[in-house]
């Protein structure tokens, strides 16, 4: 018995021309020429079915009982009597359901919300929402920067801060018990003074006092000189150690 083996194919590619006074033009170039002559003669067809998308549908939406307006076209084939007379049977039937369908009332009827209101209502929200947002961001900022002292760079404080503000809500000692009340001027106590003068200080005392503050004072800025040359002395070992190759 005699063994069928499968044809084997002869590989196309790169084969060498038979005639090699005749070249092909390039599969690219004449899928360009097709392309062009098509567009200078377009398919009939094509054409319409082109038309008919671009065809704008109607977005409103249909409501129950609504009767379909019927669209004529005439067949491939269609003689011009069978057309005239399809035509005749639809609008005797359109008129049929127009006469027999329910009388309708469009003022009760309850109207759905237009779409582009509510998304119109959707974004303003939106918007105020992000504008109060960025209020709040911008009190916030002012509200941080108040709470912030700016210091110079290298600035040197030579004495500490001086307090120049009153507690809240309480007036100075030196006017407590000196309003004249009526239930002390009835009860004869207006003579005496309700508040003893204070004790004189003595001048030895006065002078500790202002020495002492002195002294303070000279050590604090004592501290912020050593400070201040230590900060020098630092720098200007880290510029000659960046010198140095």
């Amino acid at each position: 018995p005699c063994s069928f083996s499968p044809r084997k194919e002869k590989k196309v590619d790169n084969m060498k021309p038979k005639h090699p006074d005749e070249q092909e033009i390039p599969f690219r170039l004449r899928e360009l020429i097709k392309s062009r002559e098509a567009m200078k003669c377009p398919d009939p067809g094509k054409r319409r079915a082109a038309e008919k998308k671009q065809q704008p549908k109607s977005k409103g939406p249909k409501t129950q009982g609504d009767i379909p307006v019927p669209k004529f076209r005439r067949g491939k084939g269609e003689s011009e009597r069978s057309y005239v007379c399809r035509m005749e049977q639809e609008v005797q039937r359109v008129l049929f359901l127009t006469k027999n369908q329910l009388q309708r009332e469009p003022e009760k009827e309850a109207t759905a919300p237009e779409k582009s209101k509510r998304k119109k209502e959707f974004q303003n929200k939106k918007l105020e929402k992000a504008r109060k947002k960025k209020e709040e961001k911008k009190e916030a900022m002012l509200e941080k920067s108040l709470f912030q002292d700016t210091v110079a760079f290298g600035e040197v404080v030579t004495q500490p801060p001086t307090i120049t503000s009153r507690p809240r809500g309480r007036g100075p000692a030196e006017q407590a018990g000196r309003k004249r009340l009526l239930l002390t001027s009835r009860l004869g106590q207006s003579q005496t003074s309700p508040v003893s003068a204070a004790a004189p200080v003595s001048m030895a005392r006065r002078r500790i006092v202002e020495e002492e503050r002195a002294r303070v004072i000279q050590a604090y800025r004592d501290i912020q000189r050593r400070k201040q040359q230590q900060r020098e002395a630092a720098r200007g070992s880290a510029r000659a150690g960046r010198r140095v190759p």
